[in-house]
Formats: structure tokens, C-alpha cells, sequence
């Protein structure tokens, strides 16, 4: 039986597939899109349990409010950031980065099962 956090984590992975196949193709601005949307689902599901924060409702709002919760970790808040982070002229944005990865840090903090807590 499937839990509502598994089906978010399943559709949140499925959506970073798309991200890793756009990668692959060469489509970085649409991997951010795709790993931006994961962490959407995954962060929404956790304010279910956190009524009190004020996250907004998309996924940039919510990966922007984030990096200003200090109750959250700093490489999360740093990982948020980076998706965030504006692009220049050149669709890049000037940092190393991997989205990819940084998605999977953020779904994977707020679908642990310890912190959907009240």
C-alpha cells in the first residue's frame, strides 16, 4: 500500500527523469524547469505538516522562502539557491552546478519521513 508521500516522491522522480533526459539533449534551462517542479511537489507536501509556513505557491516562491527558513539546513538553502539563481544573456548562470543532484538533496529533505513531522 502506497503511501501519499511514495506517490509524491514517485511523481517528483519521474519529473527529474524528464530533467536528466533534457540534460542529455543538451536543454539545461529546461533540466532546471524539471528539477525546480520535483522539489515544488516535494516541498508542498511537506507544508501539509507545517501549516504554519508561508511558502507561497509555486515552486520558485517555495525554493525562494526556503533559503530565508534557517530552521532549514544550509546546503538545502544553498541547493535552492542555485536553482534559483537568475541566468544571464547565455541561459547560464555563472556557478557550477548540478540540478539535478541539488533536486535530489531537496526531495529527499523534505519527503523524509522525520521531518513531516509536526
Amino acid at each position: 500500500m502506497s503511501t501519499q508521500r511514495d506517490l509524491v516522491y514517485n511523481v517528483a522522480k519521474a519529473e527529474l527523469k524528464q530533467g536528466e533526459h533534457a540534460k542529455e539533449i543538451g536543454n539545461i534551462g529546461q533540466t532546471r524547469v524539471c528539477v525546480r517542479r520535483a522539489c515544488g511537489m516535494a516541498i508542498e507536501h511537506w507544508l501539509e505538516f507545517h501549516p504554519n509556513r508561508n511558502y507561497g505557491a509555486s515552486a520558485i516562491t517555495m525554493l525562494a522562502r526556503l533559503q530565508e527558513d534557517h530552521t532549514i539546513p544550509k546546503e538545502i538553502r544553498d541547493a535552492a539557491a542555485r536553482l534559483t539563481k537568475k541566468v544571464d544573456n547565455n541561459f547560464e548562470t555563472g556557478i557550477e552546478e548540478d540540478p539535478l543532484k541539488d533536486g535530489e538533496m531537496i526531495i529527499q529533505y523534505y519527503l523524509n519521513p522525520a521531518h513531516l513531522k509536526k
